[in-house]
């Protein structure tokens, strides 16, 4: 949980190292930020995988304020996002800060609960450094 998967036209800015040979980008939160979609990567890993065993629950968390994301896997931190957005018809990137929110699964069976959605006014302080 916590890849980066472009969708469509989509574009985003993410703390990732830059590609190397055929291994795809992974995110780290120490890397310069890279360019995903709008003719960047398609494709960016997280930065670990934090996921819980077989059988029991993972935690996710996805903080969004503004124009700066967060996934969030078991506490840690796996990718930091900025700048969502989609690419229109004339190559002009449209920055998205309002809108649905999806939740899906790929290839498999998925079950949530416990889904909250809490109103932010600010990034959390403990990752306001992280952008």
């Amino acid at each position: 949980m916590g890849d980066y998967w472009q969708q469509a036209n989509g574009a985003i800015d993410v703390r990732a190292y830059q590609r190397e040979y055929i291994m795809s980008p992974v995110a780290d939160t120490r890397a310069n930020w890279l360019n995903a979609g709008e003719g960047g990567e398609a494709f960016v890993m997280r930065s670990a995988n934090h996921e819980s065993m077989p059988g029991e629950w993972t935690k996710l968390e996805l903080i969004s304020v503004g124009n700066k994301n967060l996934h969030i896997v078991n506490g840690e931190v796996v990718m930091v996002l900025k700048n969502p957005g989609y690419v229109d018809e004339s190559g002009k990137r449209n920055i998205v800060t309002k809108g649905k929110i999806q939740l899906q699964s790929e290839a498999s069976e998925v079950y949530f609960r416990n889904i909250f959605i809490e109103q932010l006014s600010d990034m959390p302080e403990e990752y306001a450094a992280l952008f």
